[in-house]
């Protein structure tokens, strides 16, 4: 069983969502809340805070990620600068990559490919082979930028009018996938 955020990775590598580093991170002011929330929205991990320049050690900092949120635990005096670098996705949050993974599960069941069943926790089931999670991704890359001319993955690269729907576009990448899996396709129309 695999879980859907196994997927993630893959559907970033397509969409050229991946993470980046802020350096110089962002810079605050300290004046009365030891709370900074990071400017970006899809922060993953934070690597370094500085105060006047200095770097605290992590256990002088805590992060959340659900509300993109340091908190300094070290005592700050008004006036301080504040340095918070991390990594993040400039683009899609994980839950947002995750809601459009699903939406490929659709289309696969749809267009009579297979139909997984994804449960509560995000897991789904029978476990697809590598090149059909290869499917899955460049699915998901498709609906998420349907504009894109050309798909490349390890086993195939798919070329594509700009004038099909993406709903068309879909289908026609798993009617070629069921035909046969490996190799450079062009879908004509």
């Amino acid at each position: 069983m695999s879980d859907i955020s196994t997927l993630t990775t893959t559907v970033r590598h397509l969409i050229d969502d991946t993470s980046r580093t802020l350096i110089p991170g962002d810079i605050f002011t300290y004046t009365n809340s030891a709370v900074f929330i990071l400017s970006e929205s899809n922060a993953i991990a934070v690597t370094v805070v500085k105060r006047n320049g200095a770097t605290l050690s992590s256990s002088n900092y805590s992060y959340d990620n659900s509300t993109q949120e340091v908190t300094i635990s070290s005592g700050l005096t008004s006036g301080d600068t504040i340095e918070i670098q991390y990594t993040y996705c400039p683009n899609y949050s994980d839950s947002e990559l995750e809601s459009y993974i699903r939406s490929a599960f659709v289309h696969l069941s749809i267009n009579n490919y297979y139909t997984y069943e994804v449960d509560a926790s995000d897991n789904f089931f029978p476990n697809p082979t590598d090149k059909e999670k290869n499917l899955i991704a460049a699915i998901t890359s498709v609906l998420i930028k349907p504009d894109n001319k050309t798909i490349r993955l390890p086993d195939m690269t798919i070329n594509v009018p700009n004038s099909l729907p993406t709903r068309e576009l879909v289908s026609q990448m798993i009617a070629i996938f069921k035909h046969n899996t490996s190799g450079v396709f062009e879908v004509i129309s």
